[in-house]
């Protein structure tokens, strides 16, 4: 866990740092620690107000100040946030296995939809596009629609997909979700856990 919390502190020092501002606010957090045995305790100190200077800058409330418990979520740039997730909308088209690689090499996977919420969401950061790659694929061994995640398409949420066929993947088209061949193509949406501090 410590891994994974030092890692997001890179990432997220490296942005800060590209920013220019938050010098100032790194060079407090150093003066602030005072002298320095190397200790582990004094380690773990040191990481906790790093992080609480991150969160102050990066996590600015618009109506209250940050405090030691409170928490925001951060996407990578050019992602969307929306609750706990950070969504990518391609601008290159490709066919629905090329986007499942694309949204693998960016850590994520294709878009899974589990609530009519979201896919108002997505519409609205789509730009109006239409026809939009989603992680829905046909799996003929249990002839029914799968998402990416192995979860099963919610009859109740969406249409009939019709049956199911070799080769046929999920596109999202406005509110509703389509069949299409695998191969055709279309830009792709990618999701993934939002980074929370």
């Amino acid at each position: 866990m410590i891994v994974l919390l030092m890692g997001a502190v890179v990432v997220l020092a490296t942005w800060v740092f590209q920013m220019r501002q938050p010098i100032d606010v790194l060079e407090k957090a150093s003066n602030s620690q005072g002298p320095k045995n190397g200790t582990a305790t004094e380690n773990k100190s040191s990481l906790e107000n790093f992080v609480t200077y991150l969160r102050q800058f990066l996590c600015k409330p618009l109506d209250k100040e940050v405090t030691e418990n409170s928490s925001c979520r951060l996407c990578p740039q050019n992602w969307s946030l929306h609750e706990n997730k950070c969504y990518w909308v391609s601008k290159e088209r490709q066919s629905w296995h090329k986007g499942k690689e694309d949204c693998t090499a960016k850590l994520s996977h294709m878009l899974v939809i589990e609530n009519q919420e979201k896919v108002t969401f997505i519409q609205s950061i789509t730009e109006g596009a239409q026809l939009l790659w989603i992680g829905l694929e046909a799996t003929l061994a249990e002839r029914k629609w799968t998402w990416i995640d192995g979860s099963p398409l919610d009859d109740k949420l969406f249409q009939d997909l019709g049956p199911v066929e070799a080769n046929r993947c999920g596109r999202l088209n406005g509110n509703q979700i389509i069949s299409e061949v695998c191969s055709t193509i279309a830009m792709w949406i990618c999701e993934t856990n939002a980074l929370q501090i």
